[in-house]
């Protein structure tokens, strides 16, 4: 469900404005150098199908939606309905819900549903099926429900029907702005045909969206073929007749894919936007997502210093950042700011405070009493070994010996959190402010229960200051600061997500917020 005005009344107008869209486009005039998939030399433009390039299958565990985790949002969306999404600003909205509410000490949401979605057995949703669904929580396959199951950062334990088109869910603990957790992939709604018998997933999907498979015209692995029901109400929202998306792995075919026009708009990397710039291909990057070195130990309780800020701050003063990108992400952007640089809670002064400086760090480290540094051992994975090499030159120059272990397990990775002081790197997206607070913060990454009043009051009055603006800005610079200042995170780089594209076949992308990938929808024909 689209909803770009939240009313399905809007489907019909929609329609109409996208076959009128349809014919009178015309293609662009963009140079694609070997493009072959363009418009029709300044005819109407191409509306049959759009080919996308990804950098992954985005169905390798077959076609269930709760199998996968926000990378796949981009394949599903069209094919299931959610009970939230995410609009073009990347704002969170309802989508199947209609209305929602909490109760007082935010220990319950209420979902008034819209059911007219309707799923391929001519079912539609109910509030007994979304219950049915999210009761999966407890299967450990379904990855997108794990952190709602028993014990997880933000459990719900209890689903109640209230009546045909009401559910109410009771948290474990207070959860504020638990909705953003129930866009895609999580909050996707499948079938009854589904939950019967989830298997059945392996093979098709299941959901009401506009979208379908088209299984004969699909190769597992290789390529997906979805297309549009003509019957659906918001089909027209969907301005191409079909959308085909390509798995192709290596980085490399991938660009070149998209400089051929054997593709129409395709995922890459940072360091291959010179190539496509240079090859004529249209480029858009959008950015957002903040790779950091993230603290386990906060509280010094595996060793005294980890408790100490001062010491967070040497170590991350002591990275050169722009070596480090230029080394292990080229086309990436250095940074000290926890929050991106198009956050109204960005900091510009902070990128001098927190600017490479091995002096003052060694000095901040004998302030703090460690005047010939430290040793410590690091738990890592094949990802983030060349990053891990990277920093550990940077921080022997300080006298800190970060000896680097490379985990044996799944279980040694997860255990890391209790035993060693620092991971990473992870990728951070702010969207959901409390969602990384709460779920990362001082959630998993917080084992030794470390408090943080700064960082907690500041996500309070962002969660306080829903509906204005200036408000919910001036509580973003408070937690920017907050967590750069007390070391909870160690930013390095803001990672961009670059796209090729097809200039005479379709119009640039548009990203909702800091979201590497578009919303389907929104990719519209060049004009």
């Amino acid at each position: 469900m689209i909803r770009p005005r939240d009313s399905r009344r809007l489907a019909g107008f929609a329609a109409l404005a996208a076959t009128a869209l349809a014919l009178s486009a015309c293609s662009g005039g963009g140079n694609n150098g070997g493009n072959n998939n363009g418009g029709n030399g300044g005819g109407e433009a191409d509306t049959s199908r759009l080919i996308i390039g990804l950098e992954s299958d985005q169905a390798a565990l077959g076609y269930d939606p709760i199998r996968y985790a926000s990378g796949q949002r981009f394949f599903y969306e069209g094919i299931y309905d959610s009970l939230f999404r995410l609009d073009e600003e990347g704002q969170v909205v309802p989508d199947l819900v209609t209305n929602f509410e909490y109760n007082e000490d935010q220990t319950e949401l209420t979902l008034d549903l819209d059911t007219s979605a309707t799923f391929p057995d001519g079912s539609t949703v109910t509030a007994d099926l979304v219950k049915q669904n999210l009761d999966f929580r407890g299967d450990a396959d379904l990855s997108a429900y794990s952190g709602f199951a028993e014990g997880g950062e933000q459990e719900i334990s209890d689903v109640t029907v209230v009546d045909d088109d009401t559910v109410t869910l009771t948290f474990a603990a207070p959860s504020p702005g638990f909705e953003a957790n129930l866009v895609l992939p999580a909050g996707a709604i499948v079938g009854p045909s589904a939950v019967e018998d989830r298997s059945s997933l392996d093979q098709a999907p299941d959901g009401s969206g506009p979208l379908t498979l088209d299984a004969g015209a699909t190769v597992k692995g290789n390529t997906y073929l979805l297309t549009k029901k003509d019957d659906h109400p918001e089909a027209g929202e969907y301005p191409f007749d079909s959308y085909e998306f390509r798995p192709i792995i290596d980085p490399q075919a991938r660009v070149n894919a998209a400089i051929s026009g054997e593709v129409d708009v395709a995922y890459i990397t940072a360091e291959q936007q010179t190539q496509v710039e240079s090859a004529g291909t249209g480029l858009v990057a959008n950015g957002g997502t903040v790779l950091n070195l993230l603290p386990f130990d906060k509280a010094g309780a595996l060793a005294p210093q980890w408790g100490d800020p001062q010491v967070w701050k040497a170590l991350s003063i002591a990275i050169d950042r722009e070596a480090f990108v230029a080394a292990v992400h080229p086309g990436d952007v250095p940074t000290v700011n926890a929050l991106p640089a198009d956050s109204p809670g960005y900091i510009e002064e902070l990128e001098e405070e927190y600017a490479y400086d091995p002096e003052e760090a060694r000095e901040l480290l004998a302030e703090a009493g460690y005047p010939d540094g430290f040793d410590f051992e690091v738990v890592i994975g094949q990802q983030s070994q060349r990053d891990w090499e990277t920093i550990q030159p940077f921080w022997q120059e300080i006298g800190v010996d970060a000896t680097l272990k490379m985990s044996s397990s799944t279980e040694e990775t997860f255990a890391s959190v209790q035993n060693t002081p620092i991971g990473g790197p992870i990728p951070l997206n702010w969207t959901n402010p409390p969602g990384n607070v709460f779920g990362v913060l001082f959630g998993f990454a917080n084992f030794h229960k470390a408090e943080n009043p700064e960082i907690q009051a500041a996500v309070g009055a962002y969660g306080a200051a829903a509906g204005d603006e200036d408000a919910q800005a001036e509580a973003l610079t408070q937690l920017n600061r907050a967590i750069v200042e007390s070391g909870w995170l160690i930013p390095l780089y803001e990672q961009l997500a670059p796209w090729a594209y097809n200039e005479s076949k379709v119009a640039e992308p548009q990203f909702p917020g800091a979201e590497t990938y578009p919303i389907l929808s929104t990719l519209t024909p060049a004009s």
